[in-house]
């Protein structure tokens, strides 16, 4: 009997042991992981406890964090080394994981949204695309002008359109002239809507900085500012001078998407107009600006997250700015405030967005307001 009841202590011990004892004995970084949902909780009692304890039991393991991190840094390893073999031999490949696509010199870059179409080419407009684009968006520009207001639209390039260096040589570009770059021309010649896709100001701001973050999907503030640069002139406002200073920054979604942690990549803070302020408030991310330039102007900007480094610029050339997700406005939410006090309106996209988000922005404005 007693060597029974032994037995079982011992089998108890085996099991709690470690799991006790590993945390204290071994205090490895075992810091949260980026994951996009809610760690399962310790569960009530009740006839699901066991099952719903299994679950809380596999997301706090001891070491979760730390197995997960080395898995997925020797997988990518892995990757990265048989993707150099297999185009050492002549074949073309590149390494990713869900959507991120791991470049030269460690750069991240993201798959989602068709972006490696519109970087190799392969996606071009059609004369209907274009003709149909143009119809939609002077369609909008007109009945802004008929209440004496400012339409202009603005699209971010992609980060790989501007580290196009870094990009993995088992990619080819099969048209050097992407979809872009077309609706652009195609818009400058056949139309007078304010189109704004600054990659050739990016592009050459470049040259002198690292524009977008390294392991991030976004432009910093360097790349905002090249960027707005174009689009003030397109708006007819004297652009004032931006000072620009290099910072260690940790943006990362794309490790977040990897399951790694976030690394040192190059940020900038940015002084602009320093004779102006603004206060910002940030009510379920629609941010609402005022500032202390009183030229009684009013913005309204409906875009993506892009648009949130754009305003430590554009809320100094207003009075009032709006800056509000493209998602938000709807039927439920019109905007209709919104509009009647603008001056200036202005549609943002990323380049990948332009068929989701842009053209569903537009399509959804020519619904509601019978254009």
């Amino acid at each position: 009997m007693k060597k029974k009841i032994a037995a079982i202590v011992i089998f108890i011990f085996v099991l709690v042991f470690p799991m006790v004892s590993w945390p204290i004995l071994f205090p490895l970084d075992n810091t949260e992981l980026n994951e996009n949902r809610k760690l399962a909780e310790f569960p009530q009692f009740n006839n699901e406890f066991f099952i719903n304890f299994d679950k809380y039991f596999t997301d706090h393991v001891p070491f979760r964090n730390d197995y997960i991190r080395f898995y997925s840094k020797f997988d990518n390893w892995f990757n990265k080394v048989y993707s150099k073999l297999l185009n050492s031999m002549g074949y073309y490949h590149f390494v990713s994981k869900g959507n991120v696509l791991f470049g030269k010199e460690d750069w991240l870059f993201y798959l989602g949204d068709d972006s490696l179409k519109y970087y190799v080419g392969s996606n071009l407009p059609t004369k209907d695309e274009l003709d149909t684009m143009i119809e939609k968006l002077e369609k909008v520009d007109r009945y802004f002008k008929s209440l004496g207001k400012e339409f202009a639209v603005f699209i971010a390039p992609n980060k790989e359109q501007i580290f196009f260096e870094f990009m993995p040589d088992g990619i080819r570009v099969v048209n050097q002239k992407k979809r872009m770059d077309m609706i652009l021309e195609y818009l400058q010649e056949n139309s007078d809507v304010k189109f704004i896709y600054p990659k050739e100001e990016i592009l050459e701001a470049k040259k002198d900085r690292q524009v977008y973050y390294k392991y991030d999907t976004h432009w910093n503030l360097a790349g905002s500012y090249a960027g707005v640069l174009p689009l003030l002139e397109a708006l007819g406002i004297s652009a004032g001078e931006g000072i620009l200073t290099e910072v260690v920054a940790t943006n990362g979604d794309l490790t977040d998407m990897i399951g790694e942690e976030r690394k040192k990549s190059i940020g900038y803070d940015l002084i602009y107009r320093p004779e102006y302020s603004y206060n910002i408030v940030n009510n379920n991310d629609n941010f609402t600006c005022s500032s202390t330039n009183q030229n009684g102007k009013n913005l309204l900007l409906l875009g993506d997250s892009f648009r949130i480094d754009m305003i430590p610029i554009l809320a100094k050339e207003y009075q009032t700015s709006n800056f509000y997700p493209s998602t938000y406005f709807s039927n439920k939410t019109p905007c209709e405030a919104e509009f009647a006090a603008a001056d200036t309106i202005i549609f943002e996209s990323v380049e990948r967005y332009e068929k989701s988000r842009f053209l569903g922005l537009v399509d959804k404005f020519i619904e509601m307001y019978n254009l």
